[in-house]
C-alpha cells in the first residue's frame, strides 16, 4: 500500500477541528471524575473506553473512508518508521496516534482538562483566551536581555518550593511544570543528558540555516531581522507542522550567549518578535513567552552535556492539549538533536 498517502491522511484527520473539538468536548464533559492520585477507580474505565471509541469513529473509520487498509497500514507502519523514505513527520504522528491506546497518557490529559476547567471558573482562562505576550513596552532585545537572562536563571533554580511539579522522568530526562497565574498555558522545563558536546549542540540548535536538516516538523525556515548573534540576535520566521493542528508561523528573536551562566557554558534566549504583516492564510502564529536553553559542558565526559531547556507557548489549542504534549516535545527535540549530531559530525548516538 502507498503508505506515504496513508501517514498523509492521519495527519490530516488528527488536525481536523471536527476532531480536536470533539476531544475537547468528551474531556470536559468527564475530567471531574479524575483525580490526582497513584489509585486508579472503576470508574476510570468506560470513560477510557469511550474514549477509545471517539477515536477509533474519528481516526480509524475515516481513513478506511479514504481506502486505507488499516490491518495493512498497521503491520507495515514500524518498518517503514525505520525506512529512508518515511514521510518526514512519522514519528511525531505514530506517537500521537501510541497515546491513544494509553491509559496513563489518558488519565494526564483528563487531569489537564480538570484543572482548565477549575481556571475558567476563576476566571484564569481554560483555552487559549489568555494568550502569552512576550513584547516588553517596545523595549529593544538588548534593553530585554538583562532581564530575560535573569528570569531564565531563577526559572532553572526553582524547586517544588516555588511551584515545580515533576511530570514524567526517564534516566535521561526529567520534565517538570509550573502553573502561570497569568495563563493556562504552564511554564515547563526538562533536564536532559545529551550525548552531543555542549558547542557542537549549540551550534545545530542555533543555526536557522540547519533547522530543516534536522527538524522535521519544520518546513521553512529562515532569517529576517537581527545583527547577528554578535549584537542583537536573529528575528527567525519558522514555518512547523506538528500533530493535532495545522500548519503554524513562528517570528521569534534568537539570542546566543557564550559563556553564560558560567565559563565554558551557553544560553539561548528565544521569544516571540513582535511584528505586523499578518500571517499567512490559515495559519495561525504561534505565541513565545520562553523558549530558552542553557547548555553546559558534562564535567566528566567533553563528548556530553546537560541541557535545560524552558517552553511556554501558545500554540492556538486548548491549553490542556498543550499541556499534555510539553514532555513528549522535549523528548523529541533532545533525540532530534543527537540524531542531528550523528548525521553532521559522524558521531554521538541517540538518547536512550
Amino acid at each position: 500500500m502507498d503508505m506515504e498517502a496513508a501517514v498523509k491522511a492521519v495527519d490530516d484527520i488528527l488536525a481536523e477541528k471536527a476532531f480536536v473539538e470533539a476531544l475537547k468536548e468528551f474531556t470536559e464533559r468527564h475530567c471531574d471524575v479524575f483525580e490526582a492520585s497513584d489509585e486508579n477507580k472503576l470508574e476510570y474505565t468506560p470513560i477510557f473506553e469511550d474514549y477509545a471509541k471517539l477515536v477509533e469513529r474519528s481516526v480509524e473509520s475515516k481513513l478506511v473512508e479514504r481506502g486505507v487498509d488499516l490491518d495493512a497500514f498497521m503491520r507495515d507502519l514500524p518498518a517503514y518508521v525505520e525506512s529512508a523514505d518515511a514521510h518526514p513527520r512519522t514519528g511525531a504522528i505514530l506517537e500521537t496516534l501510541m497515546s491513544f491506546d494509553s491509559f496513563s497518557s489518558f488519565k494526564d490529559m483528563m487531569l489537564e482538562a480538570k484543572k482548565a476547567k477549575a481556571s475558567e471558573g476563576t476566571g484564569d482562562g481554560a483555552g487559549h483566551v489568555h494568550t502569552i505576550h512576550a513584547d516588553v513596552n517596545g523595549m529593544s532585545a538588548l534593553d530585554q536581555l538583562k532581564d530575560r537572562l535573569e528570569v531564565t536563571s531563577i526559572l532553572e533554580k526553582g524547586g517544588a518550593a516555588d511551584g515545580w511539579t515533576l511530570i514524567a522522568e526517564k534516566k535521561w530526562i526529567q520534565s517538570f511544570r509550573k502553573k502561570d497565574p497569568d495563563s493556562a498555558i504552564n511554564l515547563t522545563r526538562c533536564f536532559a543528558e545529551v550525548n552531543v558536546p555542549a558547542d557542537k549542540l549549540m551550534d545545530i540548535f542555533m543555526d536557522p540555516l540547519k533547522k530543516t536538516e534536522w527538524d522535521d516538523e519544520v518546513s521553512s525556515c529562515e532569517i529576517i531581522g537581527g545583527e547577528g548573534y554578535a549584537k542583537d540576535g536573529y528575528v527567525v520566521r519558522q514555518v512547523v507542522k506538528v500533530p493535532l493542528i495545522n500548519q503554524r508561523e513562528m517570528i521569534w528573536r534568537w539570542i546566543w550567549i557564550k559563556d553564560h551562566p558560567e565559563p565554558g557554558a551557553h544560553t539561548g534566549v528565544i521569544y516571540s518578535e513582535p511584528w505586523d504583516e499578518p500571517p499567512p492564510p490559515n495559519t495561525f502564529r504561534v505565541d513565545c513567552k520562553i523558549g530558552n536553553v542553557v547548555v553546559r559542558p558534562d564535567p566528566k565526559d567533553a563528548s556530553r552535556s546537560r541541557l535545560t531547556m524552558f517552553a511556554q507557548m501558545d500554540f492556538g489549542i486548548p491549553a490542556f492539549i498543550s499541556n499534555h504534549m510539553s514532555h513528549n516535545w522535549f523528548v523529541r527535540n533532545v533525540i532530534k538533536l543527537e540524531t542531528a549530531y550523528k548525521m553532521m559530525y559522524g558521531a554521538g548516538g541517540a538518547g536512550a
